[in-house]
């Protein structure tokens, strides 16, 4: 199996030396759907991400207990609240709306996977006319008939099995060449998160190996979700923007992880990303 393992060169592809009279919005316009009554924080840590990775504004969209513990979250976040405990899809609507104002929308981070999530997301796929970022629960309850090539999505092995009705092995060659044969049935872009992480549009694969053991904590798929949707909004092609975003989170925990262990949160990750940027921008 052929690949290409990713590395620091891959951040010259995908951040360069800004104008001086550069603008607000020049830098990329997010939108993140997601969070749920249980699950509040998931949008924020997407968000939040996305902003420490140079995306100018991000909007969340968000039911309404999500959305408050999201905008206390930091002052940064802009959250729009849907006034039901669950995003349904008489959100539909709304998130159109919004979604106009973006570039790119991420969608799933603490959505829930029952049949209103399912509808909301089919609908999304369908009426959504920009580059989609699919996460976490967005990735239990979306038709793979309704991939395309402007879609990226960010599953770990579990949700792999789920949308495509196969587990992908262990072994290094084989988890390849399923995640390649998959993007390329489906016709959409894949970035399967593990210990390797492998990216790949069914014609090219790329894995990365950056990543630590500690980083096995609830978020940190969020983190990399937000990094990626980030890149994309910022102008970047999906696939480097995959391949960039598994370079920087990996990276990020790892050095981390060097210090803090079994400690390591997402957070932290947000927090130290700038070391990452900072090393290996231009």
């Amino acid at each position: 199996m052929n690949y290409t393992l990713i590395n620091e060169k891959i951040m010259r592809r995908v951040y360069s030396r800004r104008d001086g009279w550069s603008h607000k919005g020049d830098f990329g316009k997010l939108l993140v759907v997601g969070g749920s009554k249980e699950y509040t924080g998931s949008p924020a840590i997407v968000a939040l991400s996305a902003l420490r990775s140079g995306c100018d504004f991000v909007k969340i969209f968000a039911p309404l207990r999500s959305a408050d513990a999201c905008a206390n979250f930091s002052p940064e976040i802009i959250a729009i609240p849907y006034e039901k405990d669950y995003l349904d899809v008489n959100a539909i609507e709304e998130i159109e709306k919004i979604g106009a104002w973006a570039k790119v929308v991420e969608i799933g981070n603490g959505i829930g996977r029952d049949k209103l999530q399912y509808e909301l997301v089919r609908s999304i796929q369908r009426n959504i006319k920009k580059t989609l970022i699919i996460d976490a629960d967005g990735l239990k309850v979306l038709d793979t008939n309704l991939l395309n090539f402007d879609t990226l999505l960010t599953p770990n092995s579990y949700e792999f099995e789920v949308m495509f009705g196969e587990k992908p092995s262990k072994e290094l060659d084989e988890r390849a060449k399923l995640v390649k044969e998959k993007a390329r049935e489906f016709k959409t872009i894949i970035l399967l998160k593990g210990h390797v992480d492998i990216v790949s549009d069914g014609e090219d694969v790329f894995i990365n190996k950056t990543n630590s053991p500690y980083m096995t904590k609830a978020g940190t798929g969020d983190t990399l979700a937000g990094i990626a949707s980030s890149l994309i909004a910022q102008g970047n092609s999906i696939i480097d923007s995959a391949c960039a975003a598994c370079f920087i989170n990996g990276y990020t925990g790892r050095t981390v992880a060097k210090a803090k262990k079994e400690a390591i949160s997402p957070v932290d990750i947000i927090n130290n990303m700038y070391l990452t940027l900072s090393r290996f921008k231009y």
